[in-house]
């Protein structure tokens, strides 16, 4: 029997065209390449497309950034993330020193002024019902409420850390929402602890004079709301829970030490609102301990103390 190796080469089988070529087909001197051919298949090396690239987010949807599409095209919100106070830049004991300033700047006027309400008979503050005395107070006042948020933020600029440090990060739609919301919960929360602290009693004072013309008290107002959300937010929540945080202390403290000396400042208006506002402060500072901005807890605190004193001017005129 013949060996079938012995065949000439004409009879044997062309196996040419069933092995894979090892280098990629030669371009013809005229025309185009031979993978370009129709029934040749895809280039050597090609591979597949994947999906497209998701578009950028615009940066006027920034309030909608917590939401991200989920299955079957809806959307599901994400969980937002809560951005940790940055790194202490100076030593513990300079920390420590600089927040008892800003504190003292911030309640020591406030405690003088309870206890010469104290010794004075009555404990309730005077009212000022003439015009030129009552500008003067105003500005006296509105002086000692910023002059401890001028100091915190020289010291923030001096290390460099900046407003955002302190949950003041850019201003946004959510914020405003969020702040209208934490209102209405405060006027609410505000009426339920109200009847529940009745028993313990209270002042009226009297903060817009009805002898005080209409144009002054509807500024004298506004200016007071406007300060007292901007500064005791930025004080209170900001930067005394923002520094004690950064000193490692514990979540009571951080949360009770402010809001408690914040509520020492309204025992002028009796025991009963001054625990109320003991308790709403509470939810503020869980509130910003949870998510570290401000600019909610600012927008809530203006307009809650703009409704009611709006609410004195047509009530008292």
């Amino acid at each position: 029997m013949p060996d079938p190796r012995e065949q000439p080469p004409s009879s044997r089988p062309d196996r040419r065209w069933s092995e894979e070529p090892s280098s990629p087909s030669p371009e013809p001197e005229n025309g185009p390449p031979a993978w370009t051919r129709p029934g040749s298949g895809s280039s050597p090396g090609w591979t597949e497309p994947g999906p497209a690239p998701a578009p950028p987010v615009p940066e006027w949807t920034r309030p909608f950034r917590n939401r991200r599409p989920g299955a079957g095209g809806q959307d599901e919100r994400q969980r937002p993330v809560r951005v940790p106070p940055p790194p202490p830049t100076a030593p513990r004991k300079v920390l420590v020193n600089e927040l008892a300033l800003v504190l003292l700047l911030a309640f020591a006027p406030g405690l003088l002024g309870l206890l010469v309400l104290a010794f004075s008979g009555d404990g309730r503050p005077g009212a000022i019902d003439q015009l030129g005395p009552a500008i003067g107070a105003t500005l006296f006042d509105t002086f000692l409420s910023w002059t401890p948020v001028l100091v915190l933020g020289y010291l923030l600029v001096r290390s460099g850390e900046g407003r955002a440090a302190i949950g003041l990060r850019r201003f946004n739609g959510w914020d405003a929402g969020t702040g209208v919301a934490l209102a209405v919960m405060s006027w609410v929360l505000v009426f339920v602890l109200a009847i529940v602290f009745s028993r313990l009693g209270s002042n009226d004072v009297d903060f817009l004079p009805p002898a005080l013309p209409l144009w002054f008290r509807v500024i004298d107002a506004v200016v007071i709301a406007v300060t007292a959300g901007i500064t005791e937010e930025v004080v209170v929540r900001g930067y005394a829970q923002t520094r004690l945080e950064q000193l490692r202390a514990p979540t009571a403290v951080i949360l009770l030490l402010p809001t408690g000396l914040w509520a020492l400042l309204h025992l002028y208006q009796g025991v009963g609102p001054a625990a109320t506002i003991l308790c709403l402060g509470l939810v503020y500072a869980a509130y910003f301990n949870a998510t570290r901005r401000l600019w909610p807890l600012v927008v809530a605190h203006a307009l809650f103390d703009l409704t009611q004193l709006f609410l004195i001017l047509l009530t008292r005129s």
